[in-house]
């Protein structure tokens, strides 16, 4: 029984490396700009690269960049719309 869980563990793994292989080749794929504003994105600033945001879509092969002004945007966005939302129901 040892061999059999050994086995599934390392499958697993070899899944999972897979899986995060075909994620960092994506960042290949990461752009140069803001998708939103255009804002240009210095790949070499350690700064930029911690305070801009990655999406990752897989299922469509894209990697979508925004900064953070933009992101900061979007989340209001949404928030506005959940709450306009939860008052619809809540009538």
């Amino acid at each position: 029984m040892g061999s059999l869980k050994r086995k599934m563990r390392r499958k697993k793994l070899k899944q999972a490396k897979k899986e995060l292989q075909k994620k960092v080749a994506m960042f290949g794929e990461l752009g140069d700009e803001c998708l939103v504003c255009t804002k240009p994105f210095n790949k070499k600033s350690k700064q930029m690269v911690q305070e801009w945001f990655v999406a990752v879509r897989p299922e469509e092969n894209k990697v979508n960049l925004y900064c953070p002004q933009c992101w900061s945007n979007a989340l209001d966005i949404i928030d506005d719309f959940k709450k306009h939302m939860e008052m619809k129901n809540d009538n």
